[in-house]
């Protein structure tokens, strides 16, 4: 017979989301376990770790843990676009500090964390989600049991699929990724590259990391396309040839692969005593594949709800759902724009990427950088139709209508002129 243990809150998955999850949760008084399968917290590395700074700074992320960037540079078969931002706006994270500086906080906010602890299935009873089967490190059989159970286990949703909340992704970012010691590539320069040539519904990136690491990696759309990213990251710089002087003499020192979910969030993320969370809940923004900091608030606010519930006495999908209200009122509208703009650019042509960085440099940094970050709030949409007036005159009419409706903003387009002023 499985031993058996109990816990207030028990988090499936020791990524960003279960450990902001096991931090809050811990934090706000209630019992916490975090079952990671893997045997170390940040192994291995399934993402390229671009973020923002202000995100870091309101996550109280160290600044050690991540890198600014200066510049960065758009390129398409045929055009580029470069901005600078003397006061940097974006950085490259150390992905595997960053997770075990998580894990660090939530156990000293009294979070208990069980390494190399597979999920195995869910415990039901009465179409309740009252724990989960696992095993532990020394891989014998135990029956974990607990008034809400997170499911932060990421792409696979270990629980979420299983339970009948979600189906399972059918589409989704593939990428592959060299983590490299690259002595002539420039610290403060980060790429993004578009085109058939180097990823096909998708794009390929260069991301410093300082002290002359690099990630090189390239990610693809499936099933939009059935092109195999590793390939494309095999034979960059051939693809590439222009970037090949800033890899001259770089070697890797790590392989990465990785998947996200590409078809926006769920359509819920509670039932009676299940809570799901970051990837796990396609809690992501699609436009460039980015999920850590969406995790990171997911994860937090997910905590601090399931502990809650707990200290209240009702864990039913009902006593959770404030987490769903709460995510969707603050990220719902960006995170749907970001969906929509990803299935256009997902098929776009050579010379459709070659158009779309002639719109891009018109634009100030200030406004790249917040288009890039997904805030698509009025002040930045209308901005950039003052700038492109060419999107109000052609097929991208009701492309850029439909954008303003899913960020919630009702004003019919006309011209340029009739645009309302933003400061």
């Amino acid at each position: 017979m499985a031993e058996s243990q109990s816990t207030d809150i028990l988090i499936v998955g020791g990524g960003p989301a279960g450990l902001a999850a096991a931090e809050a949760a811990a934090r706000y008084g209630a019992r916490t376990v975090v079952l990671e399968r893997q045997k170390e917290i940040g192994y291995p590395v399934h993402t390229s770790g671009g973020t923002w700074i202000s995100d870091m700074l309101a996550l109280g992320v160290p600044p050690h843990l991540y890198h600014p960037i200066h510049h960065i540079t758009f390129l398409s078969p045929q055009n580029s676009a470069r901005f600078s931002y003397p006061d940097p706006v974006c950085a490259v994270l150390d992905v595997r500090g960053l997770y075990q500086h998580s894990a660090e906080r939530a156990i000293r906010q009294g979070a208990s964390i069980q390494l190399a602890a597979p999920v195995e299935g869910p415990i039901m009873e009465d179409g309740r989600v009252v724990g989960v089967r696992a095993k532990n490190a020394l891989n014998e059989s135990i029956e974990w049991r607990a008034a809400v159970t997170l499911d932060c286990s990421g792409f696979s949703s270990t629980l979420a699929t299983r339970v009948g909340l979600h189906g399972g992704y059918k589409r989704y970012g593939y990428g592959a990724e060299w983590d490299l010691v690259a002595p002539n590539y420039p610290d403060d320069e980060l790429y993004l590259i578009m085109g058939s040539q180097v990823a096909p519904a998708g794009y390929a990136w260069a991301f410093p990391r300082g002290k002359g690491r690099v990630r090189l990696g390239v990610g693809v759309i499936r099933p939009d396309v059935d092109e195999d990213a590793r390939q494309y990251l095999h034979t960059f710089t051939e693809r590439l040839p222009q970037l090949a002087p800033v890899f001259t003499g770089a070697s890797a020192v790590e392989y990465h692969t990785g998947l996200f979910p590409s078809e926006g969030a769920m359509p819920h993320f509670v039932m009676d005593g299940l809570m799901t969370a970051g990837d796990s809940a396609g809690q992501g923004s699609t436009l460039v594949g980015e999920g850590i900091r969406f995790a990171m608030y997911a994860g937090q606010m997910a905590g601090e709800t399931a502990a809650t519930a707990v200290k209240k006495g009702d864990t039913s999908a009902k006593g959770l759902r404030d987490f769903e209200r709460a995510w969707k009122a603050r990220f719902g509208r960006n995170l749907d724009v970001a969906l929509l703009i990803n299935h256009r650019i997902a098929a776009y042509s050579d010379q459709q990427w070659d158009d779309s960085l002639n719109l891009l440099k018109r634009l100030t940094p200030a406004q790249a950088a917040e288009a890039v970050r997904g805030d698509f709030s009025a002040r930045l949409l209308f901005g950039i139709l003052r700038r492109n007036p060419v999107l109000l005159r052609t097929g991208s009419r009701a492309f850029v209508q439909s954008i303003l409706e899913r960020a919630g903003i009702n004003q019919p387009l006309s011209d340029s002129a009739a645009l309302p002023e933003t400061p």
